[in-house]
């Protein structure tokens, strides 16, 4: 994937970091359960988000800078579902204690 549209990302960012930067953001977006752009056979090929993530930066249907979730909110919610996990992995041990 990388070596197809390198390129076409090159030219989409200042340097090959803000690329990098970008796209890692994209990737923890898409894990923290942010949707796709991309259409569904072309996301069940993979399941590695950064290239999920560039290839949506690819389609240019997203363009960097805008179209991303909100940072504070995408901290916010990427928080309150860490939180929401641990509390499950800890009940779940409590109720294993108690058995």
């Amino acid at each position: 994937m990388a070596e197809k549209d390198i390129d076409k990302l090159l030219a989409m960012t200042d340097s090959k970091y803000r690329l990098s930067v970008v796209t890692a953001k994209r990737a923890l977006q898409l894990r923290s359960g942010a949707p796709s752009v991309l259409p569904v056979e072309q996301r069940v090929r993979t399941r590695n988000l950064v290239t999920q993530a560039m290839r949506e930066l690819a389609t240019g249907q997203l363009t960097v800078g805008t179209d991303l979730m909100d940072e504070s909110r995408f901290q916010q919610d990427y928080v309150r579902q860490r939180q929401a996990q641990l509390q499950a992995q800890l009940n779940a041990e409590r109720e294993r204690e108690r058995e």
